[in-house]
């Protein structure tokens, strides 16, 4: 299936970079470039893509703002964002937000490649050069021991608490089954008995539900 992408950056070099290496990936379908918030907007309102990737820099609105305003729309929309931003409190204010992909300017297009099938794949990509963040955020979402302290512990037992935080930051059952060591059929398991528990009928619930118990702030 052919996913639909638009491509948003002020700057033309990098905007025909991108445009080449989306061009190349026979699963793509380049739909829109825009190089201002304004014009991507009128894009993402006109042509409701799979994806759009983002640069966080853009002129008269920040690229987060900018995110923050499609998936207030649109929260079916997956988002990449690139950026030359290296700390630790960006990376967690685009997660809070909503975005999936975060990838520093200076990587190699592969990663750009990497990010988008990862976000497609309802995963999450943060760029492996921000290695301490990516490892604390991993351990946190995913401990070997102990039982979490948020609200639902109350409610969900820890294996149900791992699944449901995972798939709240946008992980695949496949990509869970991996992480845990677990069967998709065991994680298919977990995930619908915690919804049933908490009454979340979407994944949609499932990822304000995380949002709401800091979830993703706690990375």
């Amino acid at each position: 299936m052919t996913a639909r992408i638009i491509l948003v950056d002020d700057h033309p070099v990098v905007l025909a970079g991108l445009q080449a290496l989306v061009r190349g990936l026979p699963d793509l379908e380049l739909i829109g470039l825009a190089s201002c918030a304004a014009e991507a907007l009128a894009l993402v309102r006109g042509e409701r893509p799979d994806i759009v990737v983002l640069d966080m820099g853009l002129p008269g609105m920040s690229g987060l703002t900018l995110a923050e305003r499609i998936l207030e729309e649109t929260p079916a929309i997956r988002i990449v964002m690139l950026t030359h931003y290296e700390e630790p409190s960006y990376v967690q204010k685009a997660l809070r937000i909503g975005i999936r992909g975060y990838v520093l300017k200076a990587s190699a297009g592969e990663k750009v490649t990497q990010a988008i099938r990862s976000v497609l794949s309802g995963g999450v990509y943060i760029d492996s050069d921000l290695e301490d963040f990516r490892s604390e955020w991993v351990r946190k979402l995913c401990p070997t021991t102990g039982v979490t302290t948020a609200t639902a512990s109350d409610t969900l037992t820890y294996r149900e608490m791992q699944i449901l935080r995972l798939a709240a930051i946008g992980h695949s059952n496949k990509e869970i089954a991996r992480r845990t060591g677990l069967g998709i059929k065991s994680v298919e398991t977990y995930r619908y008995r915690a919804c049933k528990k908490l009454m979340l009928q979407s994944r949609l619930d499932i990822i304000r539900y995380g949002a709401s118990h800091g979830w993703i702030l706690d990375v």
